[in-house]
């Protein structure tokens, strides 16, 4: 009957310890997809307001995205500051999607956050 208290708090440790870090891991998941998905809806404003430029879909990986970004960076108008400023947003807004998925897949390949994406089948994006 003594052991049986410690293998109670060392198993509710083990069992909030996994909970805190899915939680953190998810959070940064969000965070990664709100930026992507912000992302794509810049992409596809931007698209709208030049005339003749349809990128299509919108963008649901960050492959997609550069090359719609690329698509729109390469018929661009150089000669027109607003749009030069659209694209210099869409350049940081891109940069910010991809710290954001850095990010992730460190926290993902650290010990502690390895052993519990393994665990709940989260892999690098």
């Amino acid at each position: 009957m003594g052991y049986l208290p410690i293998f109670l708090y060392l198993a509710s440790f083990i069992f909030l310890f996994i909970l805190v870090v899915n939680n953190s891991i998810k959070s940064k998941r969000k965070q990664y997809q709100a930026a992507l998905d912000d992302l794509a809806v810049r992409l596809q404003g931007h698209a709208e307001k030049a005339a003749g430029r349809n990128i299509g879909a919108t963008a649901t990986t960050i492959e997609q995205a550069e090359q719609q970004y690329q698509q729109l960076k390469a018929s661009a108008n150089p000669g027109e500051p607003q749009e030069v400023a659209s694209l210099n947003q869409l350049k940081f807004a891109l940069g910010r999607v991809r710290q954001q998925q850095y990010w992730y897949n460190n926290m993902v390949k650290t010990k502690p956050y390895s052993f519990v994406a393994q665990l709940f089948g989260r892999g690098t994006i």
